[in-house]
């Protein structure tokens, strides 16, 4: 089984230069043929295996039908041109079935620091770096917030946007659209410092697919609506520059509910490491859980939520300055989807060490 590989068209007329190209597709393809993550049978990746590597990992996005790779060259929905998605942000190209893409974590370099070009050929500028993109779960659905009204329960978390912030440390948030109407001004705040990105979480935290932990699920014919709606809810909170990138609630998804959403337009985003956070009272046992799991290119998930996650904020505080210890640089989830199109993204005076 093959997972797709994005690539830049050859437009040079130099022969040696096209057969070097077309050499670096193929040992490209080459290294990712059969390596799909595997999952529950939910959408849900199991932990991605150790051995270094200079490829993303993506959900298998091979078409069924055809049992071959899309091999569309383009950072959007183009079929012809690398064009950035609204408000100049790259997303991964769809499966040749329609399928939108689901980014686990960024490209894997080796521990020696000595970076390849990415699998388009070009090497960005995460090219032989060590780095891992922080993202963060705003999660609340209308039950929720109907339950924390009556009980005077907040669940945003001004400690943990303080902390980032201290930190100069930059992160992803995905939230809700009803998180987003709740917290409008802790939205707005995010969403205009440009120490975050913000991605979606749909509107209402209701699972893509049945049985996704204690998720209600929504009826098929509101995928869709629940990724524009959150959207539209996230900019009337304020944010005006929201990113492409989506997660799907519960990290559940399925391949009915991709090709459901994916006119949106949207990439969607997992993660290889989940701090599993609810719940969590020990910052130190936190930030230690996940410092064992990162790798060069994790993704981290976190929650932004005061009530269910009051560890992470001061977590946070201990897990930036062992991150940049260990040579890390954090950046946002965008640098992250460059690199997967081999794009040097320009640089960002969020991304720090």
């Amino acid at each position: 089984m093959f997972r797709y590989v994005p690539f830049m068209p050859i437009t040079t007329v130099s022969v040696r230069r096209a057969a070097t190209a077309l050499t670096a597709l193929v040992l490209a393809t080459t290294a990712v043929a059969g390596c799909g993550a595997p999952d529950d049978g939910r959408g849900r990746a199991a932990p991605s295996p150790g051995a270094a590597d200079t490829t993303p990992d993506t959900d298998p996005d091979t078409d069924p039908d055809t049992d071959q790779p899309d091999s569309r060259p383009s950072a959007s929905r183009s079929a012809g041109t690398a064009t950035p998605a609204p408000g100049g942000y790259l997303t991964l190209p769809l499966s040749a079935s329609g399928r939108v893409p689901v980014l686990r974590h960024g490209p894997r370099y080796s521990e020696g620091g000595k970076g390849a070009a990415g699998p388009g050929g070009t090497a960005g500028r995460t090219s032989g770096d060590r780095v891992v993109a922080l993202t963060f779960d705003a999660a609340l659905s209308p039950e929720d917030a109907k339950r924390a009204a009556e009980d005077g329960v907040r669940h945003d978390n001004p400690a943990l946007f303080t902390a980032l912030r201290r930190a100069k440390a930059p992160a992803t948030v995905f939230m809700t659209g009803v998180w987003a109407r709740t917290h409008r001004d802790r939205a707005r705040a995010i969403g205009r410092d440009r120490l975050f990105e913000v991605g979606s979480l749909s509107l209402s935290h209701h699972a893509f697919t049945p049985d996704c932990a204690d998720l209600p699920a929504l009826a098929p014919d509101r995928h869709l609506a629940e990724v524009r709606e959150g959207l539209k809810e996230i900019r009337a909170a304020g944010v005006a520059r929201p990113t492409p990138y989506f997660r799907f609630p519960g990290g559940c998804h399925d391949d009915r509910s991709r090709r459901a959403v994916a006119p949106a337009g949207v990439t969607a985003v997992a993660g290889d490491v989940d701090a599993a956070d609810t719940g969590a009272s020990d910052p130190e046992e936190l930030a230690g859980r996940v410092l064992k799991k990162i790798r060069p290119g994790s993704v981290v998930i976190l929650r932004w939520d005061r009530e269910r996650a009051p560890a992470t904020a001061a977590a946070v505080g201990r897990l930036v300055p062992e991150l940049r210890g260990r040579g890390y640089r954090l950046v946002h989830v965008s640098e992250l989807v460059a690199a997967a199109m081999g794009r040097a993204p320009a640089p960002s005076p969020a991304s720090s060490r």
